[in-house]
């Protein structure tokens, strides 16, 4: 059993290769313990979202503050507001971010290791 303090833990700048930005991220759990399951906690300001990419198991992404959207390859949008939660299966090709007209925030639950990043959402 342990605790992730998460205070401790450095916000940084999203990896501008795989997000559309500003967008901060916090690396909770996933890595250097070799846990199969990652945690981050990302906060997107007005505009920002991730690129497009797929996992290799399911991604949970849960509203913490404001609003995100949630796009697939169909065009398909799901809102992800505070306490909802959005399942996006395994090999799925979509992108994440601030809904339109503010910032948001959420924590995403990688259930699995691997993410394929792909080519920018910025053009929707």
């Amino acid at each position: 059993m342990r605790r992730i303090q998460a205070t401790l833990v450095e916000h940084r700048p999203a990896d501008p290769n795989n997000f559309v930005l500003p967008a901060t991220m916090q690396r909770l759990l996933g890595g250097e313990g070799g846990e199969d399951v990652r945690l981050y906690r990302v906060r997107f300001d007005e505009g920002a979202r991730t690129n497009w990419h797929t996992h290799d198991r399911a991604q949970l992404l849960f509203g913490l503050s404001g609003e995100c959207v949630v796009v697939d390859r169909s065009g398909r949008v799901l809102s992800l507001e505070v306490g909802d939660v959005v399942v996006i299966d395994a090999g799925v090709e979509h992108w994440h971010g601030a809904a339109p007209g503010g910032a948001g925030e959420h924590l995403a639950i990688n259930t699995g290791t691997a993410t394929t990043w792909l080519e920018s959402s910025a053009d929707g």
